[in-house]
């Protein structure tokens, strides 16, 4: 390596610490809750978005729901449940999937347009309601009345039945990505992708410096071919030495054409490694890598909150550092991640080049 550092190694978090998918987050679902309706529905298309991509973060924000499968469907229900017209499930009985709302569009009842839908809306008082019963997805289930909510479809394997992780993923991957990942071409959105629209936290003129320290590694729960884009766009893949994605199986990646195979049956979900076993295995390639024979002093930046990540325990095996990455989120997050076991917390991207650059110690203040 061109310099001296104070870890023998650094794992990121690849969308904690190193991508900000905030905007391809909130556009992707926009488009995806309108395309939803359009495609599927027969709402007329002009006038939309119906929720513009301010209101997905903040209804995301406000109720606390990280994935976006679940904001564009708790979002989509309120969009079902301000239409002026009502239809009764027991009056399609007999008729799923596709067919139902085949069936429900050629009653020629819903004579609509996004815009219309937008101003009817009333997304304050959903928040409210959703609110009052726990907040979230919890929330959400807990809530009785929702008008229209059986036209959602949302369970199931994405290539069926399930419309909303389908629309999301047209909506976000683009059509060649898309088709990479599941072997068919988009049916329901034609705009450009919303993964171009992710930037890096890091210039990457301080990854270089970085990479220059120590080798670098990257956990994500993406795909191989969606990582790859998105690395590569950003001037990013080429300073990382070890990427471990969706599929690891914690003895090495899988063959994309295996991980391919195994998304297409709907299963990848049940077999993949947990996070303790990715953040291990990047570890691990890295010094085979670099062909250490001693203990490594790591750094793992990300965000520290989630228990089920296992962090802790793996500071008893390495000679870890846990630096919480708080970019993006509120000063309560940066508190509570200090309070879950990270040395350090920062919560601007010009402080996490400073803080890998220092030597560790084994608690810090907060960094603001």
């Amino acid at each position: 390596m061109g310099g001296v550092s104070n870890y023998d190694l650094v794992v990121f978090d690849m969308e904690d610490a190193l991508i900000d998918r905030s905007k391809s987050r909130c556009a992707a679902v926009s488009k995806g809750v309108d395309a939803y309706l359009v495609r599927l529905l027969g709402v007329e298309p002009h006038g939309g978005p119906v929720f513009s991509p301010a209101e997905v973060e903040e209804f995301a924000r406000v109720q606390g729901i990280e994935s976006n499968r679940d904001v564009m469907y708790a979002l989509l229900l309120a969009a079902l449940h301000s239409l002026p017209v009502e239809f009764n499930e027991e009056d399609f009985e007999g008729y799923d999937g596709a067919d139902l709302l085949q069936a429900v569009r050629a009653t020629g009842r819903l004579r609509i347009s996004l815009g219309e839908i937008a101003r009817l809306k009333n997304l304050q008082e959903f928040n409210k309601t959703l609110r009052s019963r726990g907040g979230g997805m919890r929330g959400l289930g807990r809530v009785r009345g929702l008008r229209n909510r059986f036209l959602a479809l949302a369970e199931g394997h994405i290539m069926m039945d399930n419309f909303v992780s389908r629309i999301l993923a047209e909506a976000y991957l683009g059509e060649d990505l898309f088709l990479h990942e599941h072997g068919q071409p988009r049916q329901f959105v034609t705009e450009a992708g919303a993964i171009d629209l992710e930037t890096s936290w890091l210039d990457p003129a301080d990854i270089a410096t970085l990479r220059k320290r120590c080798p670098l590694g990257v956990v994500t729960s993406r795909g191989q071919s969606e990582v790859q884009h998105v690395l590569t766009r950003l001037d990013i893949q080429r300073y990382l030495d070890v990427v471990v994605g969706r599929g690891a199986m914690g003895m090495g990646m899988m063959d994309p054409e295996e991980a391919r195979w195994i998304r297409s049956l709907g299963v990848v979900e049940t077999t993949e490694a947990d996070y303790a076993t990715k953040v291990t295995e990047a570890i691990e390639r890295l010094r085979g890598l670099e062909e250490m024979q001693t203990a490594p002093r790591v750094a793992y930046v990300g965000n520290c909150l989630p228990d089920e990540r296992g962090l802790v325990a793996l500071k008893e095996r390495y000679r870890l550092t846990l630096v919480g990455c708080a970019i993006g989120l509120d000063r309560k997050a940066a508190t509570q991640m200090r309070e879950k076991g990270a040395d350090f917390v920062v919560t601007e991207p010009a402080q996490l080049v400073r803080v890998l650059s220092e030597r560790p110690r084994p608690r810090s203040e907060l960094l603001y």
